[in-house]
């Protein structure tokens, strides 16, 4: 993963290590349920812990919902709302 990579990249490449069967198209992917990619319980904590890393974030514990590890998109949008405050 290039640290010049966008945001979205940057996502993409990380959720692709815990959800193997992650889309390759970029469109299909930011859609894609990550459950039904292969993403496990045990995968999610990974994921935040490496989105938390990558980002230079602390994800709150009222933030670590299923809602908001369900696609690339609603995780997107949760760093978002995290780099903003």
């Amino acid at each position: 993963m290039s640290d010049c990579a966008t945001p979205d990249v940057k996502i993409r490449d990380l959720a692709s290590e815990f959800a193997p069967g992650l889309p390759a198209d970029p469109e299909r992917a930011r859609g894609a349920d990550l459950r039904d990619c292969g993403l496990t319980s045990m995968a999610s904590v990974r994921l935040m812990l490496a989105i938390e890393a990558a980002f230079g974030v602390a994800i709150p514990d009222a933030e670590l919902t299923p809602e908001n590890f369900r696609t690339l998109a609603t995780i997107e949008a949760l760093i978002a709302r995290l780099k903003a405050e």
